[in-house]
C-alpha cells in the first residue's frame, strides 16, 4: 500500500475499527487504550498529510467490487436505517424524508441511466487537509476528554449499566466519517458520509435516553434529513445539467453556467441545515442536552463544520453570481440575529451554541462574498473557531461537573474557587473576542472583504458588537471576586480533563501569535489554486505582517502593554476586598452580604447580570426572525430557479 493510501486508511478505516472495539470489547481499560491510540494515530496521520501536501487517490476494488458499488449499497442500507428509526419513533416527518431520499437516489442509481464516475475517488487538496487537521486533532482531544467526563457523568446519573461502549462507538466513528467526507471527490460519496454524520449526531444527542434528549435528537434528525433530501436532489440535477459529480471538476473551472446554479443552491441549502443556520438553529440548541463531549464535537470539528465546509468548498463554482450574493446575505442574517439572541442567555451551553451558529453564519458570509480575502478569512475562522469553541465547551463541561450548574450567574467568583480552570476558560473567551487572537483577525478580514456590500458590513458590525457583550459579561462573572472570598490554591484536574484543556488553550494562544505564518504556509495554499491569489495582505503577497489591512504584530504589542501593567499595578489583595455597601444596613461588621430589611430581618443581597430578555429573548426575536429566514431561503433557491 502506498504511503498516502496508508494515511487515508488511518484517517478513515482506523476509526471504524476503533469504534467496533469500543462497542464489542466491554472492558474499560481496553476502551481507554483504544480511544487514546486511535486519537494519537489520527493526529499523526493528519500532520503527515500536511507535510506531504495535496494528493489524489482511488482505492482498488475489494473482492472484485468497485468502491462506487460498495458506497451505493451502503447508502441504501443507511437510508433503510433512517426509515426504521422513523417508524420506531412513529415520526411521520422522519419517515417521509427517509422515503424521499431513498426514492431520489434509487431512481438516479437504477432508472436514470446515469453512470456517474468521479476520478479520482479521493481529492485531498489543501482545504481537505486543513479540515482533516481540525477533525483529527481537535476531535481526538475531545474524545480523550470524554474518557473522564463520561465516568463522572454516569456516576452523577447513578447508572447501573454503563453506556460508554455505545457512546465511544459513535464518537470514534464520527471522526472517521468526517475525514472520509472531506476527502471524497464524488458528490455521491460526500452524500453517503454526510448521512453517516447525521446518524452519529442523532445517536449521540439521544445518548441519555431521556424524553428530552430523544425529542431533541429527533428534531436534529428530521432537520438534517430535510437537508439530505435537498442534497439528493442537488446530485440528480447536477449530473443532469453538468454531466459530472466530481467536486474537482466543478470548482476547478471557475464559475459554472447559470443552468448549474439550481443544483448548487440545493447543495448550499443542505449545508445550511447541517450548520444550523436560521431557521434550523433549534436542532443545534436542542443538542445541548447531550453530554458535553458531544456538544464540543458537534460545534467544533464535526457535523456543523461539514455544513460550512460544503458551502466554502463549492464557492468557486458560484463566484460572481446572484446565488453568491444571497449566500452572503443569508449568512449575515444568521450572524447578527444569533449574536443578539446569545446576549439574552445565561445558560453557558446556550451562549456557546448561539455563538457557534453566529460564527458559522460569518463563515457562510465569507463564502458568499467569494473573494480571495473572504475565503481566506472563512478558512481561518473554521480553524480557529474550532480550537476556541472546543476549549470553551470542554471548560463549560468541567465547570458543570465542579459546581453542577450551567448558569453563568452561578459561576460568579469562580476565579477564587477554581483558578486554573477559570484562567483556561478566560483564555478561550478572550481568544474569541479580542485582538490579536486569530478569530478576531479573521472577523476583521471578513468585514474588510464586505466593504463592497455596505448592508452586509453593517450587519457584521452589529453582530460583532453583540458578540463583545455576551463574552465580556461572562468574563466579568468568572473574574468577580466575592467579598471575603477564600480559595484553596491551584486545583488539580484529572489528566483526561487537563490534557485537552491545556493543549487547546496553548494552541489558541500559540497559533494566534503565529497567525501570519499559519496563513502564509497553510491557508493561502487552499485559496490560490481556485482564486489565483490569497488576497491576504495590504502589501500584496507578504502576509508576515498583515492579513488584509489588519497589521498583526503591533496588536500583540498593544495587548502586552495593556495586560502587563494591569497585572503589575492593579492586583487586589484579599484584605482589600470589601462587601457591597448597602446604605448602612449591612448586618454585623460588614463581613457578610446580608442586610437588614424594613421588618428588621436579615436578607442576603443578590446581584445578577441583565440579559435583555424582553427585547432580545427567543420569544421576541424568533417570532419574526424565523419567518424572515425562510423567506431568504426561498429567495436563495428562487433566484436561480430555471
Amino acid at each position: 500500500m502506498e504511503p498516502l493510501a496508508q494515511l487515508v486508511a488511518v484517517a478513515v478505516l482506523l476509526p471504524l475499527l476503533g469504534a467496533l472495539v469500543c462497542y464489542f470489547v466491554r472492558n474499560s481499560a481496553v476502551r481507554v487504550f483504544t480511544v487514546v491510540v486511535t486519537s494519537v494515530a489520527l493526529m499523526v496521520a493528519s500532520l503527515l498529510m500536511l507535510q506531504n501536501g495535496p494528493f489524489e487517490y482511488t482505492p482498488p476494488a475489494v473482492a472484485g467490487m468497485e468502491w462506487n458499488t460498495i458506497i451505493a449499497v451502503a447508502d441504501f442500507a443507511l437510508l433503510i436505517v433512517f426509515l426504521g428509526i422513523g417508524l420506531y419513533l412513529r415520526n411521520v416527518l422522519v419517515t417521509i424524508l427517509a422515503l424521499a431520499q431513498g426514492a431520489i437516489i434509487g431512481w438516479f442509481e437504477f432508472f436514470s441511466g446515469a453512470h456517474p464516475e468521479a476520478a479520482p475517488a479521493l481529492y485531498v487538496d489543501q482545504l481537505a487537509i486543513i479540515m482533516a487537521l481540525v477533525i483529527s486533532i481537535i476531535g481526538s482531544l475531545i474524545a480523550i476528554y470524554g474518557l473522564q467526563y463520561m465516568v463522572d457523568h454516569e456516576e452523577h446519573k447513578h447508572l447501573q449499566k454503563s453506556r460508554q461502549p455505545r457512546f465511544f462507538f459513535w464518537i470514534v466513528l464520527f471522526l472517521g466519517a468526517m475525514n472520509a467526507l472531506v476527502f471524497s471527490n464524488s458528490l455521491l460519496w460526500v452524500y453517503f458520509f454526510w448521512e453517516i454524520t447525521t446518524l452519529c449526531s442523532f445517536m449521540l444527542i439521544r445518548h441519555d435516553l431521556t424524553e428530552e434528549s430523544i425529542a431533541n435528537a429527533t428534531r436534529a434528525l428530521w432537520m438534517n434529513s430535510l437537508g439530505g433530501v435537498a442534497f439528493a436532489g442537488g446530485i440528480v440535477l447536477m449530473y443532469e445539467r453538468a454531466h459530472t459529480l466530481s467536486l474537482e471538476e466543478l470548482i476547478s473551472n471557475g464559475a459554472q453556467p447559470e443552468i448549474v446554479m439550481l443544483p448548487l443552491a440545493l447543495l448550499v441549502f443542505a449545508g445550511f441545515t447541517k450548520s444550523a443556520q436560521m431557521p434550523f438553529q433549534s436542532w443545534l440548541l436542542g443538542a445541548m442536552v447531550a453530554p458535553t463531549p458531544v456538544s464540543a464535537l458537534l460545534h467544533s470539528s464535526t457535523m456543523v463544520k461539514a455544513g460550512v465546509y460544503l458551502v466554502v468548498r463549492l464557492a468557486p463554482a458560484y463566484v460572481d453570481t446572484s446565488l453568491s450574493t444571497l449566500v452572503a446575505l443569508t449568512g449575515a442574517f444568521t450572524f447578527v440575529l444569533t449574536a443578539l439572541l446569545a446576549v439574552s442567555q445565561s445558560n453557558a451551553k446556550r451562549i456557546l451554541a448561539y455563538s457557534t451558529i453566529s460564527n458559522l453564519g460569518l463563515i457562510i458570509v465569507c463564502a458568499g462574498l467569494n473573494t480571495p480575502l473572504a475565503i481566506s478569512a472563512a478558512i481561518l475562522l473554521i480553524v480557529f473557531h474550532a480550537i476556541s469553541k472546543a476549549l470553551l465547551f470542554l471548560c463549560a463541561g468541567t465547570i458543570e461537573h465542579k459546581i453542577w450548574s450551567r448558569d453563568v450567574e452561578d459561576m460568579e467568583g469562580l476565579i477564587v474557587r477554581y483558578p486554573m480552570l477559570t484562567v483556561i476558560t478566560v483564555i478561550g473567551i478572550v481568544s474569541m473576542v479580542l485582538p490579536p487572537f486569530a478569530v478576531l483577525i479573521s472577523k476583521w478580514a471578513a468585514i474588510e472583504a464586505s466593504v463592497h456590500m455596505p448592508w452586509i458590513t453593517l450587519m457584521l458590525v452589529i453582530g460583532s458588537a453583540a458578540t463583545v457583550v455576551f463574552w465580556v459579561k461572562w468574563i466579568g462573572k468568572l473574574l468577580a471576586a466575592p467579598p471575603r472570598g477564600v480559595g484553596n490554591g491551584i486545583e488539580k484536574l484529572e489528566v483526561f480533563y487537563a490534557t485537552p484543556l491545556v493543549v487547546l488553550a496553548g494552541a489558541a494562544v500559540a497559533l494566534s501569535v503565529a497567525v501570519a505564518p499559519v496563513v502564509e504556509l497553510i491557508i493561502q495554499y487552499a485559496v490560490v489554486p481556485y482564486y489565483k491569489t490569497a488576497g491576504l495582505s495590504a502589501a500584496g503577497s507578504d502576509v508576515s505582517t498583515g492579513i488584509g489591512f489588519a497589521v498583526v504584530w503591533p496588536l500583540f504589542l498593544v495587548l502586552l502593554l495593556v495586560i502587563v501593567p494591569a497585572y503589575l499595578f492593579m492586583r487586589v489583595k484579599p484584605e482589600q476586598l470589601r462587601p457591597v455597601y448597602m446604605g448602612g444596613e449591612n448586618m454585623s461588621d460588614y463581613s457578610s452580604t446580608e442586610f437588614r430589611t424594613l421588618q428588621d430581618r436579615p436578607e442576603p443581597s443578590v446581584s445578577g447580570g441583565y440579559y435583555y430578555e424582553k427585547a432580545l429573548g427567543e420569544n421576541s426575536l424568533n417570532r419574526w426572525a424565523n419567518p424572515l429566514a425562510i423567506v431568504l431561503l426561498v429567495a436563495l433557491v428562487g433566484v436561480v430557479l430555471r
